[in-house]
């Protein structure tokens, strides 16, 4: 099992090698972002505990991950999945009791599941509302609490990948802010009882993440097609970050970097890192910010007479 002593500080902690053997469990590890840090974790010689809704999903991602963990060195380190829905109750308790009799442990706990959406909030429905909490925050309740104790005897990492839209509310995407700065504020709450038992908590707030290989052809479907005609928003609204001017993450590197992060035991990553300044800029100058702010997002409504 992997050294957590924080207070070790030498070359080694840039090594993928301080992950070797350690217990993960990945929430959201199926698909998307979460499947990008499950692989590079199993390249890096990590035990994955991989967690989906779909079945079909779980055992393509166990069978990825594996083809990734035969480069690492230790013939023993295995990956597991399991499918759940975490919104259902009791799923998250049965998560960490599956994750901990077949890892025999849990170092570290990675959750990156969440539910973006367009939308103009004065039209919206309150059900949708409660959808984004549910989806952005409810799913992260049960399951943080059932593993939170296991990570922090370990002295290993409770992370959640949020957003910029945790951050910073932006046209058409007002109920994804919803969602996901209420789980920026549970994580918060975490940290406060976590770091007192000996748990680090990163708080990870990223950008639009590129989807798409260069090899892989960009598809026609928009997911948010529907939801933009829906709400008479503009085209520009189904674009990632709800079109603002954002170059997209390379998701690998941003892997790296949250891993990196865990190492140090950083609060928070924040990426792009000018969204961090223009995080602090709103929060001391108001008006200066928002006014920065409107510079890099779109505006997605449609006006009066439909332009």
């Amino acid at each position: 099992m992997a050294d957590h002593n924080p207070d070790r500080s030498t070359k080694d902690d840039l090594s993928p090698a301080y992950w070797h053997r350690h217990r993960c469990l990945i929430a959201g590890g199926t698909h998307g972002f979460g499947l990008i840090l499950a692989k590079t974790l199993s390249r890096y010689g990590a035990t994955v505990m991989l967690v989906g809704r779909s079945a079909d999903g779980v055992r393509n991602a166990i069978a990825l991950c594996e083809a990734e963990a035969r480069t690492a060195t230790d013939s023993t380190q295995q990956i597991h999945g399991l499918a759940a829905d975490l919104n259902q109750p009791g799923e998250g308790e049965r998560v960490a009791a599956h994750c901990l009799q077949k890892l025999g442990g849990c170092d570290s706990f990675f959750f990156c599941i969440g539910q973006s959406s367009r939308s103009a909030i004065l039209s919206l429905p309150p059900k949708e509302i409660r959808s984004s909490i549910e989806a952005n925050l409810m799913t992260a309740v049960e399951v943080t609490q059932a593993v939170a104790h296991p990570v922090c005897r370990a002295r290993g990492h409770l992370v959640f990948i949020s957003s910029l839209a945790g951050k910073f509310v932006t046209p058409a995407m007002g109920n994804y802010a919803i969602g996901k700065s209420s789980l920026a504020a549970f994580v918060e709450a975490v940290r406060l009882e976590a770091e007192l038992l000996g748990g680090h908590v990163l708080l990870v707030s990223p950008g639009p993440i590129a989807r798409n290989s260069p090899r892989e052809p960009i598809s026609s479907f928009n997911r948010y097609d529907s939801e933009v005609v829906e709400h008479g928003l503009r085209d520009i609204a189904k674009q990632p970050g709800g079109g603002a001017s954002l170059r997209l993450l390379d998701a690998t590197r941003l892997a790296q970097e949250i891993l990196l992060a865990c190492r140090k035991r950083a609060p928070e990553l924040v990426r792009p890192k000018k969204a961090m300044l223009l995080a602090g800029l709103i929060a001391w100058f108001p008006s200066w910010g928002r006014k920065i702010l409107h510079r890099y997002t779109s505006n997605a409504y449609k006006s009066a007479d439909g332009k």
